[in-house]
């Protein structure tokens, strides 16, 4: 059987002819806007048509997995093949964009030189990284696709790019000026590298994923970390309110009068009913949690049932958390009145947002101590009332909060899929063998790319800030992720550790990439939080 295995996924030159039109076809759509200029397909667009067809490609995947079909199969393939195509084209096409933008930025100053090629390569924020990001997954999966065994590796990694791209979505893909720090040949080359590896790293996860569930780890154990990463995700959004307060706060904007992206509010608004309901799936899901732990212990038959049951009504929980979410978020009729009525009853949030508006004034620590909370109340009432009127939400205010909720919800719907026909689910997936074979190697790749991020990161940074390197959180995550798939390494080579001792390595280092990606920008400060 292995023997037959291997014979199916030899590699011919023919397999490569996907992953070259792909290519092929992008530089063409890039000639294309270079021809037609700004009436082509903008980027967002084409980044749209490539998270349709990720969901696509996942989706006939998912279903080949459960009712084997030849032409679910290949529209699955062909579809992911367009989802890379559409995702470089709408790199390649932001790069033509972002070269307009610069030179009418130039103009405008009185600077009639043309920018040089580096500085306006599209890796200037986080839209620009997660398009890399998800392309990079995006085109790791389908080089591991050619082989037959493999295109089902789309179902576990597909899904993962298509919310990186929805992220994206919500970020807003409005350009930025570059701050001097940026304005290096260093910046393509490090966040290139980034997101390449980034991509090698979430198929590496997946890979790990699928090795697992081959291996026979019971979908109830994967059940309980889905849950936990859930209930850390609800722990952690509107900086903790939720389990504290029973409420979600959004954040707000205020709309720009030069016609870019809006600026941010200090303030966030609660929207109605989203917390309680975000805590009842929080709710739930540890219910799920402690059942399965009892029917993982004590062999409880019982136990297995509830905590399938509590899953799914977490599921709807959070599907109706959401949903309540994007409905709020809409409503921006009445946001001035009700920011009111919020501050009137708790005009601290003035003394929260005058400091915030100090730090964003970027004051010396001296001066910040010298102020007194009675000054940042005055600088947060000045605000609301040069600004409370304007004031709105929308998605974009909120973008990796958001992100994040529907990951979780994702989680937990894979988790429900999984314990459908498991053993059916089983029999389909690759070999133990060819998954821990493919595991290794992309964990090298990943290994390989982290490296080369910290040392052109290091060069960078000595070019930029003086000195190579800081302890930055963001410097020191990447260290950390690279330290683990080092560990990958070492143990496999050294003690010969392999499947699920390495399985779980490539997950943690996948979850530690994924908090170097976001943690950075949204949730901790650092030098790196202009992107």
């Amino acid at each position: 059987m292995e023997e037959l295995d291997r014979l199916e996924n030899r590699p011919t030159w023919k397999s490569y002819i996907p992953t070259i039109l792909v290519i092929v076809g992008a530089l063409t759509m890039l000639g294309l806007r270079l021809q037609i200029g700004e009436g082509f397909v903008s980027d967002g667009a084409l980044m749209m048509l490539a998270l349709a067809c990720y969901i696509l490609a996942a989706l006939f995947h998912l279903t080949n997995l459960y009712a084997p079909s030849s032409m679910a199969e290949k529209i699955g393939f062909f579809a992911a093949a367009l989802g890379v195509f559409f995702n470089l084209s709408s790199w390649l096409v932001r790069w033509v964009s972002a070269y307009d933008h610069e030179i009418a930025v130039m103009r405008a100053s009185g600077n009639m030189e043309s920018p040089w090629l580096f500085r306006y390569i599209p890796f200037a924020n986080l839209y620009d990284l997660s398009l890399a990001f998800a392309f990079g997954a995006g085109f790791a999966t389908l080089l591991f696709a050619r082989r037959p065994s493999f295109r089902i590796l789309s179902a576990f990694t597909l899904p993962i790019a298509a919310l990186i791209l929805t992220l994206a979505r919500f970020i807003g893909n409005e350009f930025i000026d570059l701050p001097p720090v940026l304005d290096s040949y260093w910046r393509p080359i490090h966040v290139g590298d980034a997101s390449l590896s980034y991509g090698v790293a979430l198929v590496c996860f997946g890979v790990a994923v699928m090795y697992l569930l081959k291996d026979g780890v019971k979908v109830e154990a994967m059940a309980i970390w889905s849950s936990i990463f859930g209930i850390s995700v609800l722990a952690t959004i509107s900086k903790f309110s939720v389990f504290t307060e029973f409420v979600y706060r959004a954040g707000l904007f205020v709309p720009n009068e030069a016609g870019k992206k809006p600026f941010s509010a200090p303030f966030r608004l609660e929207v109605p009913f989203v917390g309680p309901a975000l805590v009842i799936a929080g709710l739930l899901l540890a219910g799920a949690i402690v059942s399965f732990l009892i029917y993982l212990y004590q062999n409880n038959e019982k136990g297995k049932v509830l905590g399938h049951y509590l899953l799914k009504l977490a599921l709807v929980a959070q599907i109706v958390s959401i949903g309540l979410l994007v409905v709020g978020l809409r409503d921006n009729a009445t946001v001035p009145q009700r920011l009111q009525a919020q501050l009137s009853q708790d005009s601290v949030q003035y003394v929260v947002a005058g400091m915030a508006m100090a730090e964003n004034q970027q004051l010396s620590a001296a001066e910040l101590s010298q102020m007194q909370p009675r000054q940042f109340e005055q600088m947060g009432r000045a605000y609301v009332q040069a600004n409370g009127d304007k004031m709105f939400m929308s998605l974009n205010t909120n973008p990796v909060e958001v992100a994040a909720l529907i990951t979780a919800l994702v989680a937990t719907l894979f988790v429900i899929l999984f314990s459908f026909r498991t053993e059916k689910l089983r029999e389909r997936l690759p070999s133990l063998e060819s998954l821990d074979s493919l595991m290794y190697k992309t964990a090298c790749l990943a290994f390989a790319g982290l490296a080369m991020l910290l040392i052109t990161g290091a060069i960078w940074a000595n070019e930029s800030w003086g000195r190579p390197w800081g302890f930055d959180s963001k410097e020191t995550g990447a260290l950390i992720a690279w330290l683990t798939y080092a560990g990958f390494l070492h143990t496999r080579i050294a003690r010969g550790w392999k499947g699920r001792s390495s399985a779980y390595f490539a997950i943690v280092g996948f979850l530690l990439v994924i908090f170097t990606y976001l943690g950075v920008s949204y949730l901790l400060k650092g030098l790196h939080s202009y992107a």
